[in-house]
């Protein structure tokens, strides 16, 4: 016995049409790309969106995922304000001893409490930190190289309140939070 079935005009258009598109189930999925960026080096190559991992054409920083970059930025005229805001925020300055003892020419200075962790040992040191994982933390440097770099580490190891100072101790005109 061979059953009849009647369907409205309707559903067989829509039928066709969703029919008439497909190829087969990979290739019916839209693959979306994910961007990259450069690990954060504080150059102008930080802007560049890549579509594949790599090194940056520019400083050779490996490529990293657009989406694994959160941290927030901050200019060197706000910061003292925000200090006064939050008073327990930490400061965490990323240059060299030498630097942030102001034994470096030029001497940039440094904030008043901060914590000095250079970049180069940041990594091996992070355990350091840990009681800081969850409050405000500022990174900076002199010229906005290294804390952004030092920045991305942060936030990939479990920081989560991470702000990096942008254009450094170099460029910073408020003296009235300066150590």
């Amino acid at each position: 016995m061979l059953l009849k079935i009647f369907l409205p005009a309707w559903v067989c258009i829509c039928f066709f049409a969703i029919d008439s598109n497909y190829s087969d189930p990979v290739s019916s999925f839209r693959k979306v790309a994910e961007d990259y960026r450069c690990t954060p080096c504080g150059s102008s190559c930080d802007e560049e969106i890549y579509t594949a991992p790599g090194n940056c054409s520019h400083c050779q920083m490996p490529l990293v995922k657009k989406s694994t970059i959160h941290f927030n930025n901050i200019a060197p005229g706000d910061i003292c304000a925000y200090i006064k805001k939050h008073p327990g925020v930490i400061l965490l300055d990323v240059r060299t001893k030498e630097e942030f003892e102001g034994r470096a020419e030029p001497n940039f200075g440094t904030l008043k409490n901060a914590i000095n962790l250079p970049v180069q040992e940041l990594q091996a040191k992070l355990s350091t930190l840990a009681a800081y994982k969850e409050k405000d933390i500022i990174v900076f440097c002199s010229h906005s190289h290294r804390s952004p770099q030092a920045s991305y580490l942060l936030t990939q190891n479990g920081f989560n309140r991470v702000t990096n100072m942008s254009g450094g101790m170099s460029v910073m005109e408020d003296s009235s939070c300066r150590k």
